[in-house]
């Protein structure tokens, strides 16, 4: 039996009221929420049960906790063997010392180990999304995206600081837990060391992150493949409707993407101001490319009413804490006393502050809507009644307005898909063009259905569910409403 249940209100107030109170005296029996949009559903995970996918949430993140401590192993590894000598060690490439005078291994140098280090990072996604999906099982798309997003963040936030203070620390452990300040004065010597490595990364992803997404190389390549593969003529409809299909916007990549570069401008900032420069030169160009992909490009597969928002400026806020921190600690190690870092210091609980009064004034209150604002809503845009009015068409019931946004009531929205999906006819051959082979075979699938009809008793009439013929639609013992 799923624990998951929906129950559909013809009003907004009704809604609120029943999302905003108590309604069971035994704790955790009943979990109640405003029911996220259909779209937004992963149906094969919709009936299993909160509390075991909240321990296998538990799980996960105790081990991608561990994963991001020890997250300066593969850096490690890649710092030491993405380099020229290293390179040069296979057989065939020792030519790679010589040419160009050794400007070749001096471009190697600088950008092999950012190109190895960003393929890891653009793996990350995928594997938090399968965690999500498949170990933890969670129910809507938006909560994917969003524990891709904060996973993501985090393993950005372990590359930038623990990548380049783990061999320190691991060193001067016994000095840290004598002097726990100590620690500031390791981000103060280890971050200046590796500001000209985030410089170019940078770089790699305004010449070669942003072209790519401007060009989404993913459905490029699969339209030049399938063209130089098969021709046009010799496709279905199908085959063609796969390789012109819509596309959405994965926040969950997208997102962390720009974090990291605000992470690293507010870490490293204070420390080489030109960082600056190039983070500006990266959001200039991003907003055109993204501003073109978001409005002419992309297509949403869900509407979260902005659930993302909040989530990502509090990690914002979170990057500027960290730079902070960083300031803090280069400040100690370069002479200036005790009273510029301790005049510093509030910086970081006002910081602290705002996101607190952020979260608590804005992220939750926008959760849900308000009584007032829904009587509001009733009143202007109308509410569905559970029966008909006398003299008026059943579909078009309305208590006020006679303009709603939506003309009548679906019984459907909340049903899986597969339960109300339409009987399936063949496809022509091209769209708006017919054919005498699908005509033909939608001929004799039509006559077998009928002969299947007729043989099992079954007037050949479609059943319709009227709205009004059920004051509820379903109800269960779940945790959304």
């Amino acid at each position: 039996m799923s624990s998951t249940g929906f129950v559909t209100f013809f009003d907004l107030a009704s809604v609120t009221y029943a999302a905003g109170v108590s309604l069971s005296h035994c704790p955790d029996s009943l979990d109640v929420a405003v029911a996220p949009e259909a779209r937004d559903l992963v149906w094969s995970n919709a009936h299993l049960s909160t509390v075991k996918n909240k321990r296998r949430e538990t799980t996960a993140n105790i081990l991608l906790t561990l994963g991001a401590f020890f997250w300066s192993i593969p850096l490690a590894l890649i710092q030491a063997l993405a380099s020229a000598d290293k390179v040069a060690q296979i057989p065939g490439m020792a030519w790679i010392l010589t040419v160009a005078d050794g400007k070749m291994k001096l471009l190697v140098n600088a950008y092999l180990p950012v190109v190895l280090l960003l393929t890891l990072i653009l793996l990350l996604p995928h594997i938090f999304k399968w965690v999500a999906v498949s170990y933890e099982k969670r129910k809507t798309k938006s909560d994917i995206d969003q524990s891709v997003v904060g996973r993501y963040f985090y393993y950005q936030l372990a590359n930038i600081f623990i990548s380049v203070t783990a061999g320190s620390i691991w060193k001067s452990a016994a000095d840290i837990m004598s002097h726990p300040t100590y620690f500031l004065e390791i981000l103060g010597n280890s971050l200046p060391t590796v500001v000209g490595y985030f410089i170019a990364l940078l770089v790699t992803k305004i010449l070669g992150g942003l072209p790519m997404t401007m060009l989404r190389i993913g459905a490029l390549c699969r339209y030049v493949l399938l063209r130089i593969v098969h021709r046009k003529k010799y496709l279905t409809q199908r085959e063609l409707d796969q390789i012109y299909r819509v596309e959405s916007l994965w926040y969950a990549w997208e997102y962390p993407n720009q974090m990291m570069v605000i992470v690293i401008c507010f870490t490293y900032a204070c420390i080489s101001p030109v960082i600056l420069i190039f983070g500006a030169f990266f959001f200039w160009i991003s907003l055109m490319v993204y501003k073109k992909q978001v409005l002419c490009v992309f297509t949403p597969q869900y509407e979260s009413g902005g659930k993302l928002f909040p989530f990502v400026i509090d990690r914002t806020i979170l990057g500027l804490i960290c730079g902070q921190l960083t300031f803090i600690g280069y400040s100690t190690i370069r002479g200036a006393g005790v009273y510029q870092p301790l005049f510093l210091t509030p910086l970081v609980y006002f910081s602290f502050q705002m996101m607190w009064h952020f979260r608590a004034k804005y992220a939750e209150p926008s959760r849900n809507l308000t009584l007032e604002r829904a009587i509001e809503l009733d009143r202007k845009l109308g509410t569905f009644t559970a029966a008909p009015i006398s003299g008026e068409s059943p579909l078009a019931s309305l208590r006020t307005n006679k303009n709603p946004p939506q003309l009548s009531f679906c019984s459907d929205y909340y049903k899986q898909p597969a339960l109300t999906q339409c009987p399936g006819d063949p496809l022509p051959y091209r769209s708006n063009r017919e054919d005498h082979l699908t005509t033909e075979a939608r001929r004799r699938l039509a006559e077998s259905r009928a002969h299947m009809w007729s043989r099992n008793g079954v007037v050949n009439n479609e059943h319709i569910e009227h709205p009004w013929s059920q004051t509820s639609i379903r109800v269960g013992s779940g945790n959304m409403v």
